[in-house]
């Protein structure tokens, strides 16, 4: 959708244009939000998350906020500053730091692995950057299907695509998902290639 587009809906229906608004851009924010939240969050602020991001779109632009432009990087940048905001919310209120002593620094476990967690984090960055990259409709219809657990009927009527679309869709994007990650390193255990 572009912004020439969204203007023209805007003048016939307001609702109509932010429903194919948040249709065309569900997917992108639910990574984002996931993204940055995975860590700290469970799926329900995941959820509020991505209703804060689109109320916080659909406000700016019945403002009248200058949107000339690129509609995908304004509501990339909404749902990042959103994500960001949650992310220290949930952060803060979830803190469960503890000052050591140093007598029980000996007593850590010896099983901790650094390195190993990095790369998990690495790993986990790198796989929701290639479901980006897979474009609409194809990174919404994997996060629903994997993250979320949603059937590919609700799928079908969430994108608005036919139960076979979506199946057939998913197909595909699991082939061009497998490369994207072999191209970035990623080898099928889920792991960087050395």
């Amino acid at each position: 959708m572009t912004d020439k587009e969204l203007r023209r809906l805007m003048q016939h229906s307001r609702e109509a244009a932010f429903q194919k608004l948040f249709d065309e851009y569900c997917g992108y924010v639910c990574v984002i939000c996931t993204n940055k939240l995975r860590s700290c969050g469970t799926s329900e602020d995941i959820d509020e998350c991505i209703s804060d991001t689109f109320a916080a779109v659909f406000r700016y632009l019945d403002s009248g906020g200058g949107h000339d432009g690129d509609l995908k990087g304004i509501v990339s940048t909404i749902a990042r500053r959103t994500a960001i905001d949650y992310f220290r919310r949930l952060s803060f209120r979830h803190n469960k730091t503890a000052e050591v002593e140093p007598e029980e620094l000996g007593k850590l476990p010896a099983d901790v692995h650094i390195e190993e967690a990095a790369e998990r984090k690495l790993v986990s960055e790198t796989l929701l950057d290639c479901i980006d990259a897979l474009g609409e409709p194809d990174s919404s219809i994997i996060v629903y299907f994997y993250y979320y657990g949603v059937k590919t009927k609700q799928i079908a009527s969430l994108v608005g695509m036919s139960d076979s679309a979506v199946q057939q869709r998913m197909s595909r994007a699991r082939k061009k998902l497998k490369k994207l990650l072999s191209e970035a390193g990623i080898n099928e255990e889920g792991y960087y290639e050395t």
